[in-house]
């Protein structure tokens, strides 16, 4: 027998490949090819589950250890290493690895010395053994990580490393550590916490950091829930999503487990939880208003898409709570904005809190506090166009790329309810300030306000100049988008890379709003071959954002479930669920549904 306990860094990178070379990510050297893996069928995998489901069976019974009568062929003569995970309502019980051994032999020896461990601790019996999930990662061989400078650097490893997929093996004269990806995915960690982790192995003697060696690997990776369950393959600790999916009962289904979720994740103040942690179990303590008041908006509108009671509820007691800044501004007739406790009084958060009250069902019964609040946005934007970015005394003009758009699209939406000559005059001097300003500083978060409440403004105005201005916008962001032909990995595809290659998060859920809009635009002028360009596009990231849902089947780590599932991700290895990345999910997804599937199939 060869078993040994993991020395684990409690950190999270996720993967299950099981091709035996995939293509290099786009941001990868050409002449590095990925390292292998095994290939392991389902049928594989379901044996390998019942050898180690048998076994802890036996060994919580006082059997003698189990010895597979027979073993499929292609695992008697494949060799690895074999780590079993035992796990009860999310709670890592076990972590075992095992080999390199025949992989029936090395999963019945991990699974063993889990299972004693078990016994000796906590006196499991059959009901445990048939109930408890059992998780197994198949670790392929390692392949050395050509860096040529201290590896230790931020960002070094990034063309090396495709966080969730690829596995870390540190080398040195004393020392040897390991991380699988299934550790950092589910410990809600990131490349760059792993990397610190695995330095400071080194602090004790900081001359052998020049002799550590390290190794990137991948695994195979699939769980059984219970003894009588089919067992779940995942990959980067994902069931991927095809591109098939993206279907009107599938964005239906994702759409409302989406807003139940929000509803949920309201307190009895108005306020929303702002993030949960699902790997650590906790909300974090952290704040922001804007982000707040952009739930608010997200379940206005899905109260309005749906005529859901719960999403109604949660929209009317966010507004109920905001308003209770309300702050008229003494210089300006019927003018006022949203005074914050924090003395900051953001734009946005003004803006948001608009939007929301143009988007709810009732919106009539907000009318009156509206218009005081288009009139106070009104009075920060300046003879060239440009907003000031928070009322008075905390005057700013930074956060461009952000807080104008909102209040853009905040007064485009207002416009269609009550039509303003002002507003007019606002979007024309707009769109001279902006459009140079984009041109000379382009950047991803500027793009999906603008182009909403662009599109907005033309499909009101007519105005070609701003259909035009939407389009500029919109074709360089899609530009970035990922698909098959430059990104190895199918749970990527229709992700933004906007700001790194080869990389993407739940960023695109805020471009699909812009992304859509676009797309209805494009069809309401007439523009055939760019409206056939951005349904490709809207598509794409319809599929992506619906990856970032965290599913049923994908929370077998998490302690409270009904914590984490239906919420967004922040990127397909991180797990973090913001609140704010769910408010742009719910209304991307919304606008998805209802361009690409707009006769309601």
């Amino acid at each position: 027998m060869t078993a040994n306990k993991l020395t684990y860094a409690s950190l999270a990178l996720a993967l299950s490949i099981t091709s035996p070379a995939a293509p290099n990510p786009p941001d990868a050297p050409t002449d590095l090819p990925e390292p292998p893996v095994l290939v392991i069928n389902d049928t594989q995998r379901t044996f390998l589950s019942q050898v180690a489901r048998r076994t802890l069976r036996d060994t919580v019974l006082g059997r003698k250890p189990y010895e597979p009568g027979y073993v499929p062929e292609a695992l008697a003569s494949s060799s690895a290493e074999v780590i079993v995970r035992i796990r009860q309502h999310g709670f890592l019980l076990a972590a075992i690895t095992a080999g390199p051994a025949p992989l029936a032999v090395a999963t019945r020896d991990a699974a063993l010395t889990a299972a004693e461990s078990l016994a000796a601790g906590a006196s499991p019996d059959l009901d445990f053994a048939n109930g408890a999930l059992v998780e197994i990662e198949v670790v392929g061989p390692s392949q050395p990580v050509p860096v040529q400078t201290d590896w230790t650097k931020p960002r070094v490893l990034d063309p090396f490393i495709e966080p969730g997929v690829h596995g870390l093996t540190l080398i040195g004269p004393r020392i040897q550590h390991r991380l699988c990806p299934t550790e950092l995915y589910t410990s809600d960690r990131v490349l760059a916490d792993a990397m610190e982790w695995l330095a400071k192995m080194t602090h004790e003697d900081p001359s052998q950091l020049a002799k550590v060696r390290l190794l990137r690997f991948r695994t195979n990776h699939w769980y059984e829930p219970h003894s009588s369950a089919e067992i779940v393959s995942l990959h980067r600790g994902l069931t991927v999503i095809l591109p098939e999916a993206v279907t009107a009962k599938r964005l239906d289904e994702a759409i409302a487990l989406l807003a139940d979720y929000m509803a949920y994740r309201q307190l009895d103040t108005g306020l929303f939880t702002y993030q949960y942690e699902p790997g650590k179990d906790r909300y974090s303590d952290e704040q922001n208003l804007v982000r707040q008041v952009g739930a608010v908006v997200a379940m206005s509108h899905h109260a309005t898409y749906s005529r859901s009671k719960a999403s109604l509820a949660a929209a009317d007691a966010g507004i109920r709570y905001h308003l209770q800044g309300l702050a008229d501004i003494p210089s300006i007739q019927n003018a006022a904005f949203l005074a914050t406790n924090d003395g900051r009084h953001k734009l946005g958060v003004t803006a948001l809190l608009c939007l929301a009250m143009a988007q709810h069902p009732d919106d009539e019964q907000y009318t009156v506090l509206r218009t005081k609040l288009v009139n106070g946005m009104l009075w920060l934007q300046s003879p060239s166009g440009m907003f000031a970015t928070a009322f008075p005394p905390a005057v700013r003009i930074d956060a461009q790329d952000y807080f104008p758009g909102e209040a853009l699209l905040a007064l485009a939406t207002d416009y269609g309810h009550n039509p303003s000559a002002r507003v007019l005059d606002a979007f024309h001097r707009a769109i001279t300030f902006y459009r140079d300003y984009f041109r000379g500083r382009p950047s991803p978060a500027f793009v999906p306000w603008q182009v909403q409440a662009y599109t907005t403004m033309a499909l009101h105005t007519k105005r070609t100049d701003y259909a035009q201005y939407v389009f500029e916008l919109t074709d360089w962001l899609a530009d970035k988008q990922l698909t098959p032909a430059n990104c190895a990995w199918p749970e990527m595809w229709g992700g933004i890379a906007a700001y790194a290659p080869g990389r993407a998060g739940v960023s695109t859920a805020a471009y699909l709003e812009g992304f859509a809009d676009a797309l209805k635009l494009a069809r309401s002028v007439g523009d055939t071959e760019r409206a056939a360009r951005y349904e490709k596009v809207v598509r794409q990231a319809t599929r992506f954002v619906m990856q970032l849902q965290v599913r049923p089947e994908e929370a077998y780590f998490v302690r409270s479930p009904q914590d984490a599932i239906g919420g967004i991700r922040t990127s397909p290895s991180l797990n973090l669920l913001r609140i704010d990345h769910c408010q742009h999910a719910l209304v991307g997804l919304m606008k998805a549904r209802q361009v690409l599937f707009p006769d309601g199939d």
